[in-house]
């Protein structure tokens, strides 16, 4: 595959912007509308039509089985992608191969067949959308990163992409989190919102015009490996990787797998708080919309600084206390979050302040959040293929994507989608003010996992030919 020059990198980055921002939209927003339980100020254009469309607990583990099925199906999908044989290549048809169902799957959605409340019609419509809708944004984003290990030339390169991306996540999810509460404080329903934001997945169409690949038929690969063994020998060709080898290579790789463990821990209270965060701004801290952008605002606006930060300290100390430091930050914004309780505090001005402190801080944990499930993969995958000529790039990602939809379904179906309704006689908002604690505890086992991390894994950032597999 072509490399891309350092300047084609932004513009790459960006092309995942659209399908990450709906998919946030959808994560946050539309799952939550099904449902009034919770809610505060605002209850009728936070949902679709105040209601409970679904039978909650029934629907919980619809979206419990779909975030596991899209889990499951990192997997294949990886190696699907990493052995696809066509004349245009293998990333560009496997992009387009999930990017309709996508599309199609996440606009259906924002109609529900039936306006009954408790109907059991939208809970398994619904549910079955979702399982769609995950695993084919599996496919395309699966297929997008297992590219960045190929179209970069260095340890440099790869986390430079990697903080473009963080830097554009932050940009989407400033707009979902901020600037979406200041639209539905202007009284416009969620549903409008989401569909409004639909032409945005056009973004992923860059990848497909950037990527340049060759066919990978057997019968050209041949013809060009003839023609690169005459003309060089300098580097090791690459080699397509079965499904089961390409499984066996990336569990054997101890600091990886090491990886996974602290990604989960940080990963299952980062999405918890994510899909919860409009609800306990909204209920458990008593804002309005535009407090909860103002709110918001202080998470988020800091980022692309905090990244700049974080990356001074990566050169620094390396890539593990670098993240380590993130973690804990993160940890201190989530009691923030949990001191400014309208239970416990009357004023809104000394909540919207406590809050504010506590976003500002978090944020330099968003910007690591953001940017080291990138580096990571793409780096083992670029090592892998220098050292041994076996390129799969996609099965990192997906190994990650796997046991992060594990733990997803867990913290939002399972845990989030029921907690939020525990409520006490004098505590109306009793389960999602327990939300803030079970975050920062997360971020502290993230924080204890890290240190078993290889001594690599401390060199990452602070030299440009850093092994993470060795």
């Amino acid at each position: 595959m072509k490399k891309l020059t350092k300047k084609q990198l932004p513009l790459y980055a960006f092309a995942g912007f659209g399908p990450s921002f709906l998919g946030l939209i959808l994560g946050t927003y539309l799952i939550n509308a099904l449902d009034t339980s919770g809610f505060g100020i605002g209850v009728e254009y936070w949902t679709y039509s105040n209601k409970i469309l679904v039978v909650t607990a029934v629907f919980s583990i619809m979206v419990f089985i779909a975030k596991i099925m899209d889990g499951i199906m990192d997997v294949p999908l990886a190696a699907w992608t990493d052995t696809l044989k066509t004349k245009w290549g293998k990333r560009r048809p496997a992009i387009l191969v999930g990017f309709v169902p996508m599309v199609l799957s996440y606009v259906l959605f924002c109609f529900p067949p039936s306006n009954d409340e408790f109907s059991m019609q939208n809970t398994i419509y619904l549910g079955v959308l979702l399982t769609v809708f995950f695993t084919a944004y599996t496919l395309t984003f699966v297929t997008y990163y297992g590219t960045y290990s190929e179209i970069t030339e260095s340890s440099e390169d790869r986390i430079n992409l990697s903080n473009w991306k963080a830097f554009f996540d932050t940009i989407h999810y400033s707009i979902g989190y901020a600037v979406i509460p200041l639209i539905v404080g202007a009284k416009i329903n969620i549903r409008i919102i989401g569909l409004s934001a639909l032409p945005l997945m056009l973004t992923m169409l860059i990848a497909i015009v950037m990527i340049k690949e060759k066919s990978s038929l057997p019968e050209d690969v041949a013809k060009t490996k003839q023609k690169t063994e005459r003309t060089s020998d300098s580097a090791p060709e690459e080699e397509d990787v079965g499904f089961l080898e390409s499984i066996k290579l990336t569990t054997k790789n101890k600091g990886f797998m090491i990886w996974l463990s602290v990604m989960a821990a940080f990963f299952f209270g980062l999405q918890l708080f994510l899909v919860g965060q409009s609800v306990l701004a909204s209920g458990a801290m008593g804002f309005e919309g535009w407090q909860i952008a103002v709110l918001n605002t202080s998470a988020f606006a800091p980022v692309p600084i905090t990244l700049l930060i974080y990356r001074k300290v990566m050169k620094k100390k390396g890539f593990r206390f670098a993240f380590q430091t993130a973690l804990f930050a993160f940890a201190l914004a989530m009691i923030s979050f949990a001191i400014a309780y309208v239970e416990w505090i009357p004023s809104v001005w000394i909540r919207l302040v406590i809050g504010i402190t506590g976003g500002t801080i978090g944020s330099y944990g968003i910007g690591a959040f953001f940017s080291a499930p990138y580096t990571i993969p793409s780096q083992m995958a670029a090592d892998e293929l220098a050292a041994t000529g076996k390129s799969h790039p996609s099965m990192y990602f997906a190994m990650q994507g796997l046991f992060t939809a594990v733990v997803a379904a867990i913290s939002t179906s399972l845990i989030w989608l029921n907690i939020r309704n525990i409520s006490r006689p004098s505590e109306e908002f009793f389960g999602v003010h327990l939300i803030p604690y079970i975050v920062a505890a997360s971020c502290l086992v993230a924080i204890i996992l890290a240190f078993f991390l290889p001594k690599s894994f401390s060199q990452l950032g602070r030299a440009e030919k850093v092994k993470l597999n060795e």
